[in-house]
């Protein structure tokens, strides 16, 4: 790479840059070293710390998350020490939140680069605070010498005369030196006040800019003025098929489509990521907010072509029709992600204008959220448990574990009102493996209880939105959580969805489970994510017909021609299944006739409450009768 930043003391200038990653590091040391740097790295804060000892760096790159001294500390350090204190700091950080950034300030950092680094940006800033330094440095000499002259001045008194005139002379040379230095510093200022106040990227003002701006017109009570939150769909596939260089510049290409779309009438922001605020001025007599969405979706959809590649993107944006009734900026953008949040859930790549009924439904999303965090450090959940039994032998073979939350002021809650919720947060992962825990505690009570057969099994749903969550089964204490228990005591139900989207990463996660004997069962089979290519890969033992071919079977009807495929798919493939959401006697009969090997619904038995179920046990074991369905 040539060195496009000329060095400001037209010498070899050497960067100390401090990191703990060695990608990072890796980086910045290619960056700076084909710019003409000298480059020196420490790989911690205690090792920056003592090569400090035995070196004097013009700049310093510190990253402020590290083990054991975090970057602040470090610069606390050299802060303290005379040999360091006068060398400009500038922080390495992904924390792009203000509290940080007065910190690091405070402590004497000129400057923040965030995480993950512009190229253009680090060699501007570097070559910014260089000249800087290097203006503080001659400044402070010339100072220096002209105390000296002072001095000297007023020792020699008998030459006072000649040394006035010569100090005036000076005086005048050093003042426009100065006069040239102060603008060239307010030139570096303003420079630094716009790269504060827009986004380097695409040049659009950015977070910062907008919400100040923002203020502003709220203060001025303008009123005829919308606001668009507009938000990229998916765009991290672009990144990840495409790479990070061909994402920043389609970023660049929707900003200038957005400004050609709109003119100079809008005030466009880049807000971070994928995501834009545009200010418009809105007169509901003359302009209409659904055609410019429209519009405005329409004309993003049209093909980019981005080096050699031609990529389409879907926008959504949530729109609030007036910014008159608001007093705060933090609370308009609030609304408008409320909006957006609202049209991403329900149909990507289309817009929704605020309402009160979509305003109140974000509030209560937000509340159900908070409890729902709350209700699982509370511990507020318990399972019920739903009887599966053989169709063959009509014997109770095991049951299902069903969630449940208890919540505190509206009752118990079925797991369709939650459970999206937590998925979609990230709860969900502790909320299952309470459930796992759960289970397996009261099958052993129940198993220490009554005798039980051990082939009684319990089921439990396990949610594989996330890849990590299904890694996070390897780190269980499996051997804890099933004391006193056989493996095949517990059975995990994954998705068919789930195994799908696991990939090679997640079967072999579950190829694990196996290994430990756990058995596992696809859920809702047949719902339209079906791979049967890959599905002799996956090392379940179970296949569960969903409840919706179920309820359609009938005698001739083309529910029982799929049913009777998914069975005979199931037993060549050396599995069992499992039907469930039986509600009738005919249902139960057709599956009967078909071999199906187990059954659960509201016809053989309803989700039991802990209690009831102890009830039921009591009454049919050790005896082990056949159980009634009723």
């Amino acid at each position: 790479m040539s060195n496009i930043f000329p060095n400001p003391t037209m010498t070899v200038n050497t960067i100390f840059v401090v990191d703990d990653n060695p990608v990072n590091l890796k980086v910045l040391f290619t960056l700076l070293k084909e710019s003409g740097f000298k480059v020196l790295v420490a790989t911690d804060g205690e090792d920056a710390l003592e090569k400090l000892k035995h070196i004097t760096p013009d700049l310093i790159l510190l990253d402020i998350s590290m083990p054991k001294l975090d970057g602040f500390e470090v610069c606390t350090r050299f802060q303290e020490n005379p040999n360091t204190q006068d060398i400009p700091v500038i922080f390495l950080t992904a924390l792009n939140d203000l509290d940080n950034k007065l910190k690091g300030l405070a402590l004497g950092a000129v400057d923040f680069i965030s995480k993950p680094f512009q190229k253009q940006e680090v060699l501007s800033r570097i070559c910014l605070h260089l000249k800087l330094s290097q203006l503080q440095k001659t400044l402070k000499h010339r100072n220096q010498r002209l105390q000296s002259e002072v001095a000297a001045r007023e020792t020699a008194e008998a030459e006072l005369v000649e040394l006035n005139q010569k100090l005036e002379q000076r005086v005048k040379k050093r003042t426009q030196a100065l006069s040239q230095a102060i603008q060239k510093l307010e030139s570096q200022t303003q420079k630094l006040h716009y790269q504060a106040n827009h986004d380097l990227l695409t040049t659009l003002p950015n977070r910062a800019y907008f919400m100040e701006f923002l203020q502003e017109m709220l203060e001025t009570k303008a009123e005829t003025w919308a606001i668009l939150w507009l938000d990229l769909d998916d765009f991290k596939k672009v990144n990840d098929s495409f790479g990070h260089i061909v994402g920043d510049q389609l970023l660049q290409k929707v900003a200038q489509r957005l400004q050609s779309s709109l003119g100079d009438r809008a005030i466009i922001a880049r807000l971070g990521g994928d995501e834009f605020a545009i200010l418009l001025p809105y007169n509901p007599a003359v302009d209409s907010l659904d055609d410019l969405a429209q519009n405005l979706l329409a004309r993003l959809k049209e093909p980019f072509t981005i080096q050699h590649y031609i990529l389409t993107v879907n926008a959504s944006i949530g729109i609030i029709s007036s910014i008159a009734s608001y007093q705060k900026s933090a609370c308009l953008l609030k609304d408008a992600d409320c909006a957006l949040h609202h049209t991403k859930a329900q149909n990507k790549g289309q817009y929704a204008i605020l309402t009160p009924c979509l305003k109140a439904q974000f509030a209560e999303r937000q509340q159900l959220e908070t409890d729902l965090y709350w209700g699982i450090e509370r511990e507020e959940f318990c399972l019920h448990y739903q009887p599966i039994f053989s169709l063959d032998t009509q014997q109770l073979i095991g049951f299902e574990a069903l969630i449940r939350w208890q919540h505190p002021d509206k009752g118990l809650i079925p797991p369709n009102k939650f459970i999206p919720l937590a998925e979609e947060t990230g709860m969900v992962q502790k909320i299952d493996l309470w459930a796992i825990q759960t289970a397996c505690q009261q099958m052993r009570a129940w198993k220490n209880l009554f005798q039980l057969n051990s082939n009684l099994s319990v089921s439990v749903n396990y949610s594989s939105v996330k890849i990590q969550f299904l890694e996070e089964l390897q780190n269980i204490n499996w051997s804890e959580i099933l004391q006193d228990l056989s493996p095949q005591n517990l059975k995990i139900e994954i998705t068919e969805r789930g195994y799908w989207e696991a990939g090679q990463a997640g079967t072999a996660v579950l190829e694990f489970l196996a290994n430990c004997g756990i058995e596992l069962c696809i859920d809702d089979f047949g719902t339209g994510f079906s791979s049967l290519s890959r599905l002799h890969e996956f090392p379940a033992q179970f296949i569960k017909i969903d409840r919706s071919f179920v309820q359609r079977l009938a005698p001739n009807s083309k529910g029982l021609a799929i049913a009777k495929t998914i069975l005979n798919l199931t037993h060549d493939l050396n599995m069992k299944a499992i039907a469930e959401g039986i509600e009738t006697q005919e249902q139960l009969e057709i599956l009967q006739g078909l071999n199906c090997d187990c059954g659960q619904g509201y016809f053989l038995s309803k989700p039991l409450d802990v209690a009831t179920v102890t009830q039921v046990l009591s009454t049919y074991f050790p005896a082990n009768q056949k159980l009634n369905y009723a």
